[in-house]
């Protein structure tokens, strides 16, 4: 690898498994074949996407020299997994689902197999690739839900951070539902349609109108400086345009912009919609549009931007319905409610099921070769999900097929075709239309993993060995454990 993309503990986990000390009955732990499942559990639904960024991550298996030497110099002394890292490589096969896939918390939608001290060194990059992935798909399809088909426009850029990032967001966003980018780089890259006019500060370009003002000739009086800004923009536009109503004041802006407009017929031609950047949007937008009609100036597309999260777009919608499209942008990667929260769990250990039991359920992990399976009736429509075991038979009521999504994606350095953004994107609204109520969607536990769980957390939990002969629990400790 040529970057360290590991936290300390796999290295201590990874050179303590090729110790003999650490020996399964004589086996090396180091090369016992692992199983690690990955989840994510803070979404309630979400497309799956990231599987790109995990193809690139697990073919970056170099590793340098002075990064050897750094971790041999470890105060662990960690040669073992240092050298393994230089001379093995990693031979692990994954399983995934498809790019796009919409899962509910919990469902394993990836799991890695292969020997256990390479293998568990896999989880930053399992992680890296699919949490900020899922984050962005998830919440651009809370926003298309709230927005129905109206535009919607990606204006993250200047708050993602760098290029890289941006260019990601704007991808993910993308297949989550959005239509296009502000982001040039992006729409290069991703063949994304680019998008955006002019910033508040080209109408602030023209002050010195407001002392050497132009005449109005319908008026025969000055014209103010933004109307001025206006038909210069208009003007340098005629294919069409929208304008920027706040810059001085919502109401006086719609004022400007309209005298603008109706100045010559090619302005008015070149007018095609108006923006809303502050202020109660869905108020200040419909009192706008009012206006506009009012002056003649008919099928104008309403913009709405400003710090706008689903919630907020699902308000404007109910309240100005005429709204044609909104800009998200602070909301969409700066400051989401929730990350994916993808996490990565030991399920089989040489062959044999293993889960982490926790005192929080939520954090309690699934134990066995694990499959989500996904009952479809005869309309195409989805019924239900269950996750269970791979060699299960599942039956569920209404299925007329049941089909597999996890699928091997992964093996001997090799991997499964991922397909376009544009073909993810329509996978992503296909499944959308196929879920009755997606906010609640059955997603269960097969008879045979609840039962497998069960058993295996209390036969964890059984001590035969007769530790109070040794140790002493204090009667009020006592009280509040065992």
């Amino acid at each position: 690898m040529s970057t360290l993309n590991i936290d300390r503990y796999h290295a201590t986990m990874g050179d303590a498994a090729y110790k003999p000390e650490t020996h399964l009955h004589n086996k090396p732990l180091s090369e016992a074949q692992a199983t690690f499942y990955v989840t994510q559990r803070k979404l309630p639904f979400a497309p799956c996407v990231g599987h790109e960024r995990l193809v690139s991550l697990l073919a970056d298996t170099s590793i340098d020299r002075s990064r050897q030497d750094f971790i041999k110099q470890d105060r662990g002394g960690l040669e073992r997994f240092a050298g393994a890292l230089a001379e093995t490589n990693f031979t692990g096969t994954v399983r995934a689902v498809r790019p796009g896939t919409i899962m509910f918390a919990g469902e394993p939608f990836a799991d890695i197999t292969g020997p256990f001290a390479l293998t568990q060194a896999q989880e930053i990059k399992f992680e890296h690739a699919f949490d900020p992935a899922i984050t962005t798909a998830c919440t651009a399809f809370e926003i298309r839900a709230a927005a129905g088909n109206r535009w919607l426009s990606d204006f993250s850029l200047r708050r993602n951070g760098d290029i890289e990032r941006a260019v990601e967001i704007a991808k993910y966003a993308f297949i989550g539902g959005f239509n296009d980018t502000s982001n040039m780089e992006a729409a290069y890259r991703l063949g994304i349609p680019a998008v955006g006019t002019a910033a508040h500060y080209w109408q602030q370009a023209y002050i010195e109108y407001m002392r050497e003002p132009e005449i109005e000739p319908r008026t025969g009086q000055p014209k103010h400086f933004e109307q001025v800004a206006f038909e210069r923009w208009l003007d340098a536009n005629p294919q069409g345009t929208t304008l920027l109503l706040d810059t001085v004041d919502i109401y006086l802006g719609a004022v400007h912009a309209a005298m603008a407009a109706t100045s010559t017929e090619a302005r008015r031609h070149a007018f095609k919609g108006f923006r809303v950047d502050s202020g109660d949007l869905a108020k200040l937008g419909q009192w706008s549009l009012r206006f506009f009609e009012a002056n003649g100036l008919h099928g104008l597309m309403p913009i709405l931007t400003g710090d706008l999260d689903a919630e907020e777009v699902r308000r404007i919608v109910r309240e100005f319905p005429e709204a044609a499209g909104f800009g998200i942008g602070t909301k969409l990667a700066g400051e989401v409610r929730r990350i994916a929260g993808v996490i990565f769990k030991l399920c089989l250990i040489d062959n044999r099921p293993t889960l982490k039991a926790s005192h929080t359920p939520e954090k309690s992990t699934l134990p066995g070769r694990l499959q989500v399976y996904r009952g479809v009736d005869r309309a195409g429509r989805y019924v239900a999900d269950c996750i269970g075991l791979e060699d299960e038979e599942i039956d569920m009521p209404g299925a007329a097929r049941i089909e597999r999504l996890l699928v091997p994606f992964w093996e001997n350095s090799q991997h499964d075709s991922i397909a376009l953004i544009n073909t993810q994107r329509a996978f992503v609204e296909q499944q959308r239309a196929l879920f009755p109520d997606i906010n609640n969607y059955p997603c269960t536990l097969s008879t045979g993993l609840g039962r497998l769980r069960d058993q295996l957390t209390a036969q964890m939990r059984e001590d035969a060995s007769g530790w109070r002969n040794i140790l002493h629990i204090p009667e009020q400790l006592a009280a509040e454990s065992f």
